[in-house]
């Protein structure tokens, strides 16, 4: 690898270490050249002064005079609104999202994490070294950070709507519809930056043409609305797209909260979720799911439509019938959806877990756990 300027492996270091999701070192410094893509040394040492929590200009100008920096306010925030438009800290709008209680009048800055943040914040102005890069440093690295045991999981997998019956007596959070109609009063629809990604190595989506599922709620969907990257859709819109959602077989994946912001609508070929996830022998034991299909052998006609609707490869056919890796199944429910001869069900799972109240609960819980692990 070329020599890197050691402002970035001072900069990986503090993403690492204050954000609730790590950003772990590789062997071969992919994150450091990812840092050099979307910082200059100026930039990187300008945000070495942020912090996980948003903090003002004012405060923010006073910490970069300590550290030796001489730039007056208003190149300051020049260059701090620059790294938001990069996607490279936080900005805007979208810190009063995570950050509700914040007077929206005053501007803030803070750091952002790799997954779910820098990453995503790409979306528009991905390029083939980018995305290079992005796949190999979360399927190499990255995945074992974002899919941790001892912590919970920034997303979840819940059920699409047709694999549901009123026997599983659903909880609120597991049900799409009860969350629409329940918790949302504004809804916008966004590109999906693992897509783009994909479209950019020249790999397009196996499974379907479609690009805009990124499904964002209340205070995410006025900021993307009004950023012009999501387009503003009805409840009744929605749950058309969900039924083509569904048709076509994607995965329905929320933040693991009561109240998601978003919902991302994913496949097995794109989605870095779900390949993170993918790089483990085991992948449910790092997934947030309380459901798991379950074939009928009795029932099954061998069609193997469940085999290809599977974007998680957890069913192969043994003698002809249907048989589900339960080691490898996260309960999306596309398999029984589609079973025209009703041989594939999902079954709750005996310990249903619940999802964080809110996004500010889920992420305390992350950085509670990870201080605990840190100090041990």
């Amino acid at each position: 690898m070329a020599s890197i300027d050691p402002i970035y492996r001072e900069l990986h270091k503090k993403i690492d270490e204050s954000m609730p999701v790590g950003f772990p070192a590789s062997e071969d410094g992919t994150e450091l050249r990812i840092l050099e893509m979307l910082f200059t040394p100026e930039e990187a040492k300008i945000a070495l002064t942020l912090g996980m929590a948003p903090d003002t200009l004012k405060r923010i100008h006073r910490r970069v005079k300590k550290a030796g920096i001489s730039i007056s306010l208003n190149e300051l925030e020049d260059i701090l609104d620059g790294l938001v438009e990069k996607g490279a800290i936080m900005g805007g709008g979208y810190v009063y999202v995570l950050f509700p209680d914040m007077n929206k009048d005053i501007k803030r800055y803070s750091l952002a994490q790799w997954g779910i943040g820098i990453s995503d914040l790409q979306l528009g102005r991905v390029t083939k070294e980018f995305a290079e890069l992005r796949q190999k440093y979360e399927l190499v690295t990255f995945y074992q950070e974002f899919h941790r045991k001892d912590r919970s999981n920034q997303l979840r997998t819940i059920p699409v709507e047709k694999s549901l019956t009123p026997e599983h007596h659903v909880s609120t959070y597991d049900d799409i519809r009860n969350i629409v109609n329940n918790k949302v009063e504004r809804i916008s629809i966004r590109e999906c930056i693992c897509r783009e990604n994909h479209d950019a190595l020249e790999e397009p989506c196996k499974l379907s043409d479609i690009r805009r599922c990124c499904i964002n709620f209340n205070d995410l969907a006025e900021v993307t609305i009004g950023d012009g990257s999501g387009k503003e859709v009805s409840k009744d819109e929605l749950f058309e797209l969900l039924d083509e959602y569904q048709r076509e077989g994607f995965v329905l994946q929320p933040h693991n909260t009561q109240n998601p912001m978003v919902i991302c609508a994913c496949c097995g070929c794109c989605c870095g979720v779900l390949n993170m996830a993918k790089q483990f022998p085991r992948p449910t034991e790092y997934y947030s799911s309380n459901f798991y299909a379950q074939p009928d052998p009795e029932l099954c006609t061998g069609c193997e439509t469940c085999v290809n609707r599977c974007q998680m490869e957890a069913i192969t056919m043994v003698d002809e019938k249907s048989k589900v890796n339960l080691d490898r199944c996260i309960g999306c429910g596309n398999c029984v959806a589609t079973c025209e001869v009703s041989a594939m069900k999902l079954v709750k799972r005996e310990e249903e877990v619940a999802p964080a109240k809110d996004q500010v609960e889920l992420y305390q819980k992350i950085m509670e756990k990870k201080i605990k692990f840190l100090e041990h």
